[in-house]
C-alpha cells in the first residue's frame, strides 16, 4: 500500500474515532442533563407531596372527662373487700378507645393512714382524704386514666408534702396531671395527640390564684396550642344550676382563648351552655364518690369530646350509681330524664337543646 492510500486510511480513521468521542460526550452530557432534569423534578414533587400533607386535616383527637374521683373513707373499704375494678366493671368499655381519659383527683396519694375511715359526717376528719396507693394504681389502670386534674380542695389535706408525693406517685406510673397547688409552673400542661397541640389548664377556685391569673394562662397556652381546654374545679355543692360567679368567669375564659371548659365540684350534674360557639360543662357531677343520699348525687355525666382543629363533636353518656358504689348506663328511659333535664335547664338554642336530649351534638 503507498504512503497517500496509507495516509487518506489513517485520517478517515482518525475522522470516525474523533466523531465517535464527540457523539459520546454529546449523549453523556445529554443523560446528565437529563438526570439532573430528573432529580430536579421529583424534588419539586417531594416538596409538592409535603405541603400537600401540610394542608390535610388533623387526625381526630378522643378525650373523655369524667368529675370527682374520691377513693378514701367507705370507697377504700369498698376496693379493699371487692377489688379496684368494682366501681367501673359495668361501664370499663366507655375508656377503651380515647386517646386521654380525664378526671379530677379529689385527694392527694401518699403513704399516711386514712383517717376519713368510719368518720361520722360532723366530724371535721370525715372530710380528709388520702389515699391508698396500690389500690389507687390498680383504679387508674384498670380504666385507663392517663391525666388527672389536681386543682381541687382537697389535694392539699396532707399539705404540700402530701400533694408533692401524689405528683411523684403519678410519674412514677405514666399518669399525667394538672393544677396542682403545690407547684404553680403546673398550671396547665401541652400535650400533643395526632397532630394537634392541646393545652389543659386547671381553674381551683379553692386556691390563691384567682380567675384573672388563670386568664393570663389561658391566653399564654392558646398562643403555643391548637386547642385550650379548662378543667374548673368551682361553684356550689349540690346547686343543680351554675352560679353567676361560674358564668362570669366562663365567658372571661373563652374570651382570653379556651376552646373548652370543664367543670366539677358541684357533686350533681350542672347545664350546659354555648358562648361564643364554645362549650360549657359547669359540672359533671361525681364521679367515683361515697354519696348517696340524693338521685342528684347518683347522676352524672361523662362527656366525650372528639376534636378535629376545626370541629368538636361531644357525646353525653349518663352514669347512674348503684347503693353498694358500683356505676351503671341505665336503661333508655332513665337516660333520656337526665339528658332532658340538662337540656331544660340549658340556656341554649332549641336545636343544640335537641341534640343534647340525644346526647349528641357538634360544634
Amino acid at each position: 500500500m503507498t504512503l497517500s492510500k496509507k495516509l487518506i486510511l489513517f485520517s478517515l480513521l482518525f475522522i470516525v474515532l474523533l466523531s465517535t468521542v464527540i457523539f459520546g460526550v454529546g449523549v453523556f452530557s445529554k443523560e446528565s442533563g437529563y438526570a439532573f432534569f430528573v432529580k430536579k423534578e421529583n424534588t419539586s414533587l417531594e416538596k409538592e407531596s409535603l405541603q400537600s400533607l401540610a394542608k390535610q386535616p388533623s387526625k381526630e383527637v378522643k378525650i373523655l372527662f369524667a368529675g370527682d374521683l374520691m377513693l378514701d373513707r367507705y370507697n377504700r373499704t369498698i376496693m379493699a373487700r371487692s377489688g379496684a375494678d368494682f366501681f367501673t366493671r359495668e361501664i370499663g368499655e366507655l375508656f377503651l378507645k380515647n386517646d386521654l381519659n380525664v378526671v379530677n383527683l379529689e385527694g392527694p396519694v401518699t403513704v399516711n393512714q386514712s383517717v376519713s375511715l368510719d368518720t361520722e359526717i360532723e366530724n371535721p376528719a370525715h372530710f380528709k382524704f388520702t389515699f391508698d396507693k396500690g389500690s389507687t394504681k390498680n383504679f387508674l389502670a384498670v380504666n385507663r386514666i392517663n391525666m388527672v386534674n389536681l386543682g381541687n380542695n382537697h389535694i392539699l389535706n396532707f399539705g404540700e408534702s402530701g400533694a408533692q408525693e401524689t405528683m411523684d406517685f403519678l410519674k412514677e406510673n405514666k399518669v399525667g396531671y394538672f393544677g396542682s397547688p403545690a407547684n404553680d409552673k403546673n398550671g396547665y400542661l401541652e400535650k400533643k395527640i395526632n397532630g394537634l397541640k392541646i393545652a389543659l389548664v386547671n381553674y381551683n377556685q379553692f386556691y390563691k390564684l384567682d380567675s384573672e391569673n388563670v386568664s393570663a394562662k389561658i391566653k399564654d397556652a392558646k398562643n403555643k396550642n391548637d386547642i385550650v381546654v379548662v378543667y374548673a374545679h368551682w361553684g356550689r355543692e349540690y346547686e343543680l344550676i351554675q352560679s353567676e360567679s361560674q358564668q362570669k368567669i366562663a365567658h372571661n375564659f373563652i374570651d382570653s382563648g379556651a376552646d373548652l371548659i370543664i367543670g366539677s365540684h358541684p357533686h350533681v350534674v350542672q347545664p350546659i351552655e354555648i358562648y361564643k360557639n364554645k362549650a360549657i360543662f359547669y359540672s359533671l357531677g361525681n364521679f367515683v364518690f361515697d354519696q348517696y343520699f340524693s338521685e342528684d348525687v347518683k347522676n352524672e355525666l361523662i362527656v366525650t369530646a372528639s376534636i378535629i382543629k376545626d370541629k368538636t363533636e361531644f357525646v353525653l353518656t349518663p352514669l347512674f350509681k348503684n347503693e353498694n358504689g358500683s356505676l351503671f348506663l341505665g336503661n333508655q328511659n332513665k337516660r333520656s330524664q337526665l339528658l332532658e333535664r340538662i337540656a331544660n335547664d340549658s340556656s341554649i338554642d332549641n336545636a343544640i337543646k335537641e341534640q343534647i336530649k340525644k346526647g349528641l351534638f357538634s360544634l
